[in-house]
């Protein structure tokens, strides 16, 4: 099969999955076939947004630090895209918490950065100070598009959100003058590995434990002549691997010759639970209520009048029995309130339901060879293991 494009894109996707090339040309090896000892070691996270409060189990992005600590940092860390956090210096400050102030991070423009001024200010000065670039992007996205340079192996960081004029579009894509830019810096470059990271895949694949599939249609395959150009591009100069995210599945695929990486997310829990914003949501409505003399019936009624959506998308998703609404929403705060292991109990109905996926950050070795250690954690905010070796060929 060729690569091709238009509207072939989607049937691609399909054959995919039908076909198995999630798994084609993919030889897996165990933890004890080891990779180059002295090889370039780094390590891809994506989409955290969500960090832990003092006390807190490590449920986001600083239990991902912290495991990615115990299995060994390497020599940086690159993230492809959705950092949008308040204050944006939050990723920055987490990673030096746990893994130093010297720790190399390079951020990727993600499709939820552009949204927040003060996150693409941040990014724009942020980027003039990280190491070793030789490459910067071309005019209206030299901040946020550029190439760097680490041991034998070339790195290229790409903001798919440069319109060709400004670097803050919100549309997803590769636009010529981007494309331009790429095939000098990837033609002017003598390493012997090449990587290439953009936010948004060729193709969304689905993630490699539950078989999810976002943004299918709205990723670079929306506009499927560039996504086409793009795909060529790389695999003409030998790139090893195109990195994105934007799906929050992680998956790993061979597209007609061109290995696609997406670590996923990296925050731990997916979703906040819907089983403490609907507790929450209660309890706000009973002690308003109460100061205003009104019962707890009563507001639970208005609770449901004032935001029947999202009631009913919290049942769906929290497992509750079909009986009435005023009944159901004082049984779930009474278990709430007093059952010990209702929240668990709720939290196993959301995963199910939701069909979440587990958080995730990948650790490269790259020497002879390139092998991907996949690290996931157990889909309920704990333990982090390694769940996939892969290599590519």
């Amino acid at each position: 099969m060729t690569f091709v494009s238009l509207d072939r894109v989607k049937l691609i996707c399909i054959t995919a999955v039908a076909c198995g090339l999630l798994l084609a040309g993919v030889s897996p090896v165990t933890a004890a076939d080891e990779g180059p000892v002295d090889g370039l070691v780094f390590i891809v996270a994506a989409d955290m947004r969500r960090f832990a409060v003092d006390g807190e189990p490590p449920k986001n992005f600083s239990g991902a630090c912290e495991a990615i600590k115990e299995v060994g940092a390497g020599a940086f860390m690159i993230s492809p895209g959705d950092l949008d956090v308040h204050p944006p210096t939050a990723v920055r400050d987490m990673i030096d918490n746990v893994l130093g102030e010297d720790y190399p991070w390079y951020p990727v423009l993600g499709n939820h950065d552009p949204e927040s001024p003060s996150t693409m200010r941040y990014l724009r000065k942020y980027n003039q100070t990280v190491p070793n670039v030789v490459n910067r992007g071309p005019e209206g996205c030299e901040t946020t598009t550029f190439s760097f340079d680490w041991a034998n192996t070339h790195f290229v960081v790409l903001n798919q959100y440069y319109d060709g004029a400004k670097d803050w579009g919100l549309e997803g894509d590769v636009v010529p003058e981007l494309l331009e830019w790429l095939e000098a810096d990837l033609a002017a470059s003598a390493k012997k590995h090449i990587f290439v990271f953009g936010h948004e895949p060729l193709i969304p694949m689905p993630d490699m434990d539950n078989g999810r599939i976002r943004h299918q249609g709205d990723s670079l395959d929306e506009n499927p002549e560039n996504a086409f150009a793009f795909h060529q591009l790389l695999l003409k100069h030998g790139v090893d691997a195109y990195i994105c995210g934007h799906t929050h599945g992680t998956s790993y695929a061979k597209i007609n010759g061109l290995w696609q990486l997406d670590p996923g997310h990296a925050r731990g829990l997916e979703e906040a639970s819907y089983a403490d914003q609907m507790y929450a949501a209660i309890g706000r409505a009973i002690e308003e209520g109460r100061q205003r003399g009104v019962g707890e019936a009563n507001s639970l009624r208005q609770l449901y009048r004032d935001d029947p959506y999202h009631i009913d998308y919290w049942f769906k998703y929290l497992g509750l029995k079909d009986q009435p609404v005023i009944q159901t929403l004082a049984q779930f705060y009474d278990e709430y309130s007093n059952d010990p292991e209702a929240r668990d109990r709720y939290y196993e109905a959301q995963i199910k339901g939701r069909g979440q996926a587990r958080s995730t950050f990948l650790r490269i070795i790259v020497g002879s060879d390139v092998t991907v250690e996949i690290h996931r954690d157990d889909a309920h905010g704990g333990p982090y293991t390694l769940r996939k070796t892969v290599l590519l060929d």
